[in-house]
Parts: structure tokens; sequence; C-alpha cells
């Protein structure tokens, strides 16, 4: 039979799926184009294809690796991260969501990938070893946003501003802190300063999420200038440029890698 490739459309319709389960049933592997970026890095649903194999009923599911399955009505090409008896859980390496589908809406699993016109086995090492590394990265991104997701961060965004403002403007010199000692070298004020805005970028990220990252560091800077200036004309506070470079410094630190993410995943789905 031949390899003829399927272009996957969203809806999972009943000729498209017999179609395809009769390809992988005649024991040929099957190649799709499916679109989407909710696979990236690893896969780019724009421009790679993806091949696919059979499943057999009884066959054992493999924790890691890709398969098409349908689940609400669409098909869907994702990673298998979690086994629960006959409940699988799935999740694109682009996703922060997860889908959750019986066993028997699993069609196919990804044999390789064809990028570049080079094909691509999901069996070689480099391959599980860039899957290992995509999947270990994603789930501690994941346990980060656990806690600051976006709904989360509606109210974590102005609660940190205006800790930051009352600890930037606020008579706190009366509290006979000691703030010259020094820590590996530095000075304990210094570190606070930049250790205080290092999330300043990252709350700041969803007032302009539209926007490129330079804007949001941008912005981030002009928070620490601000509060830092605003300090020269309170009588109980003083400017200390040293404390300003401690503040961009400590920006620059958070903002970093924001960056370095949203260049490696610039179309992420939230």
């Amino acid at each position: 039979m031949s390899q003829r490739r399927l272009i996957l459309p969203n809806h999972a319709d009943g000729f498209i799926t017999e179609e395809l389960q009769e390809r992988l049933g005649s024991g040929v592997p099957v190649r799709i184009s499916f679109g989407g970026d909710s696979m990236l890095p690893m896969i780019d649903g724009n421009d790679d294809v993806i091949e696919l194999g059979p499943v057999a009923e009884d066959e054992a599911l493999r924790r890691g690796a890709v398969y098409l399955f349908k689940y609400r009505g669409r098909c869907v090409v994702h990673r298998l991260i979690r086994l629960d008896g006959d409940k699988l859980l799935f999740r694109g390496d682009n996703c922060y969501t997860t889908e959750t589908v019986p066993r028997s809406d699993v069609l196919a699993r990804m044999t390789a990938v064809i990028h570049q016109g080079s094909r691509i086995s999901c069996d070689d090492r480099a391959w599980l070893r860039r899957s290992r590394r995509v999947v270990f990265c994603r789930n501690i991104v994941n346990a980060f946003l656990r806690f600051f997701r976006r709904d989360m961060r509606r109210w974590q965004s102005p609660l940190y501003f205006f800790i930051l403002a009352v600890l930037m403007w606020a008579p706190l010199n009366g509290l006979e802190v000691p703030l010259d000692n020094f820590i590996l070298g530095i000075r304990l004020d210094h570190l606070l300063h930049a250790t205080l805005y290092i999330p300043c970028a990252f709350f700041l990220m969803d007032y302009f999420a539209h926007r490129r990252p330079l804007i949001w560091w941008l912005l981030a800077l002009l928070v620490a200038l601000v509060t830092e200036t605003v300090q020269y004309m309170l009588p109980y506070r003083g400017f200390d440029i040293n404390d300003l470079v401690a503040n961009f410094f400590g920006v620059t630190v958070g903002w970093l890698p924001l960056f370095v993410y949203k260049r490696k995943h610039p179309r992420i789905n939230k």
C-alpha cells in the first residue's frame, strides 16, 4: 500500500480515522501532516511530517512515547506522560494543559519524524535523550507555574508591586537593620535590592504579553529607575547609584530566562 501522506484535519471525522486505521492495519506506516505548534520544539507541525505505526489492542503503551488519539472530537498528537489504568494522561511538549482519554481512543503511535527530508526514528538514542530533556524542563516549568499560573498572577502581580513600593519608599531605616554586611564580597543591601527586582519582568509579562521580550526588560528597568529615583525626594530615604545598579542587575537576571525561553518557544501555548 502507498505511503501517500495524509493531511490530518482538526476534526476527527469518521472517514479520515477509518482510512487511517485501514492503512495502519495493512502493516504499512502512515505519514501525516497535522499542523499546529503544540509539540515544539520536538515537532514543528507546520513543516515536519510524522510517521505513525499501529497500536494493538493488547499492546502496552509506553510512557514518554508520542501517540495519535481522539480527544473531544479532534485528532491530537501528544506525548503520553502518565498511565492510570484505562485512563491515559497526555500533554504536548509546548503545552501546560493535559488531556485525559480512555485507552480505546488511542489510534496510533508515532514512530518517526521527517524533518527537512530526513527521517528521524523515535527509537533513536539522540531523539530519546532530547525528548527526556524537553519533558524534564517542561515538568520543572509546570511545577513552577502551578503556583504562578495566570489566574493566580492576577492577585500576585499587584501584591508584588505593592510590596516593592513599600520596601522602596516606606521609612524602614528606623528598623536599624545592619545592611552594610558582606556576603561573598557583596554588600547585603545591594544583594537584597537585586533579589527584590528579579521577579519584576515576570510580573510585567502578562500586561504586555503581545510585546517583544525586550519591552518587558525595558519596562522592568523603568520600574527600577522610578522606584529608586523617588527615594531622592523622600527625606527619610536616599538615592544611591549602587542600589540602582543592583536593581538593574536583578531585573536582568529575572528577565534572561524569560527571553531565552521565549526565543526557543516563540509560539508557546499557555
